[in-house]
């Protein structure tokens, strides 16, 4: 039965965040020196929110809201200015990986997720200077990481520099995870690609991360991510920006447009999509951080409970709202939701009953 007293049990959280200590400084000097946000905004994200994410995974916020018996998973969002030469981003990437790998090694509450380097600029910066393309450079470092530093799976921006993710520039990446067989995560971009035309207060981070983040899971499907790699693990934090509420839409439109339902094959064949967006949506994984019980129900009748997860987007917010909207919800699913799903997903022993 549901309750109004929120859960206080584990919580396998599968959408924490975390940056490196040493980018601080500069991070939080862009933020304070934004013009478009509020002081008091621009105070919050740099003077709180990035200290949390910058405690070397160590903080007493994020040790309070592991708890004794929880688990996070840690993706570092990276954000790689377009300017930037290939062997920079290459260096970046590496480093980047190499802290989340050590940091997160010695603790079995902790799982580290490897970060993607912008696919479409090392594509088209092509070989370097030893001839060896820039993107075999980074799917290198990746299955190193992957493998060897025992990174447990790589996390998609919806974009990079403006391109979603159902471009060609990231098959490889697909292909990667699909052979490892870990999962992929896809988070909004640092910076959605509607953030220059609404350049007032804090918009993108009420709906513009999830603006991006509908059209980076629309792009992909349409793109027959599914059709080239059919065994791909994709968890789409943020409830996928709300889009299973646009199932409807795309069925309709499906009908006025048919010839949009096409993908590319790995031969580079020209093939028709099988099935319908709304039936490869079902397909995906969904955190539900900052879903009202009612967002859950609706997501649940349309992918099932089994594909559902708990995030809580820690440190933008903490487990609190979390955990009171897992007190509402069905007991019969309360453990799955908090715990089991993602466990299964991650291959982590000791399930709560």
């Amino acid at each position: 039965m549901p309750t109004s007293t929120p859960y206080t049990g584990p919580i396998f959280d599968v959408q924490a965040h975390a940056i490196t200590p040493s980018s601080y400084p500069p991070i939080a000097t862009a933020i304070r020196t934004n013009p478009h946000l509020e002081q008091a905004t621009a105070s919050t994200i740099a003077d709180d929110i990035c200290v949390q994410l910058a405690d070397d995974l160590q903080g007493a916020a994020r040790r309070q809201a592991l708890g004794e018996t929880g688990i996070q998973v840690i993706t570092i969002n990276a954000f790689f200015p377009p300017s930037l030469p290939a062997d920079i981003l290459l260096r970046i990437l590496t480093d980047t990986n190499s802290w989340m790998a050590t940091q997160t090694a010695a603790s079995p509450q902790l799982i580290g997720i490897a970060s993607m380097p912008p696919a479409p600029v090392l594509a088209a910066a092509g070989l370097a200077p030893d001839n060896e393309p820039y993107t075999q450079k980074a799917l290198a470092h990746l299955r190193h990481a992957l493998t060897t530093l025992n990174l447990r799976g790589l996390m998609f921006a919806s974009n990079y520099n403006g391109i979603f993710l159902g471009d060609p520039s990231y098959d490889p990446y697909f292909a990667l995870v699909a052979d490892l067989n870990v999962p992929v995560i896809i988070h909004p971009a640092v910076e959605p690609v509607e953030t220059p035309h609404i350049a007032r207060k804090n918009i993108p981070t009420y709906s513009g991360f999830l603006n991006d983040q509908r059209t980076a899971l629309l792009d992909l499907v349409l793109s027959g991510v599914y059709e080239k790699y059919p065994n791909l693990i994709i968890i789409a934090t943020h409830l996928g920006g709300g889009i299973l509420t646009s199932l409807g839409r795309f069925r309709e439109l499906a009908k006025r447009f048919p010839a949009d339902a096409f993908y590319v094959d790995r031969e580079g064949e020209k093939r028709l999509l099988p099935l319908s967006v709304p039936e490869y949506l079902k397909k995906v994984y969904f955190d539900c951080n900052n879903a009202d019980e009612v967002d859950i129900r609706h997501a649940a009748e349309v992918v099932g409970y089994g594909h559902l997860l708990t995030g809580t987007d820690f440190p933008w917010t903490d487990d609190r709202f979390t955990r009171e909207v897992l007190g509402e919800v069905e007991e019969g699913v309360r453990a799955d939701l908090a715990w089991n799903n993602a466990a299964g997903l991650f291959g982590v022993e000791g399930l709560v009953g």
